[in-house]
């Protein structure tokens, strides 16, 4: 049955909050894994590891409410990319929760090594990571362009950062063989949270396309210095 107006805008309102809600489990499962990796604290990996089941089943319940909408109204042009964005959004959402539990599983790992070394610059590196994260969502919910392109300008701090990770890892490793295999899972880490910033780009650049209609070069543009 078709709905009127103000009912398809309150099943979009909905939609969004549901994106907000996988949003926040999502960013609750990184935090939670860069403290067990702090902390060496295995409980906490595994209720990380665990609390992944919920980001999943989020995801195939929005995926099926973007469905029934597209099937019921025929959404056309901004509705139609605002349901599209919100299937694309949660993918990159699953994704960061899915490499939330790589670091989990880094800090199970960890937690039996008697060797301990610093995290370098990984918790700030997180930190970057989630409020990227944040910025991107907040473009979605408040149509906000201006916060597309913080969110772009933010991964190349992020990039830049994990260059000086690795660089400072490698060194350690070449210092100290001791040291080899757990700063090699803390490269590890510090990809899987690159990897993070990246999907929090593709959120962002997805709020672009419902605004505009037009995909967004932004991140490219900014890579090459055009």
């Amino acid at each position: 049955m078709s709905l009127t107006r103000s009912q398809f805008e309150e099943e979009l309102e909905k939609l969004r909050n549901r994106i907000l809600a996988m949003g926040s489990e999502a960013d609750r499962a990184v935090a939670d894994a860069m403290l067990a990796l702090g902390e060496r604290d295995v409980a906490l990996a595994e209720e990380v590891i665990d609390a992944d089941d919920r980001i999943d089943e989020l995801d195939l319940e929005i995926e099926g409410e973007c469905m029934r909408l597209i099937a019921l109204q025929h959404p056309l042009a901004r509705d139609l990319r605002l349901v599209g964005t919100g299937l694309k959004i949660i993918t990159d959402l699953e994704r960061i929760g899915d490499h939330a539990v790589d670091i989990a599983k880094v800090a199970r790992k960890l937690a039996r090594n008697t060797v301990h070394r610093s995290l370098a610059d990984l918790p700030r590196m997180a930190t970057s990571v989630r409020q990227m994260l944040k910025t991107a969502l907040d473009a979605f919910v408040r149509h906000d362009l201006s916060l597309v392109e913080k969110v772009v300008d933010a991964d190349d701090e992020v990039d830049d950062l994990f260059h000086e990770i690795r660089e400072d890892l490698h060194k350690a490793m070449q210092k100290d063989p001791d040291v080899i295999v757990e700063a090699s899972y803390l490269l590890f880490v510090a990809h899987y949270l690159e990897r993070m910033a990246d999907h929090a780009v593709n959120i962002a650049e997805r709020v672009y396309f419902v605004e505009t209609g037009q995909l967004s070069q932004l991140a490219k543009s900014h890579k090459t210095g055009s």
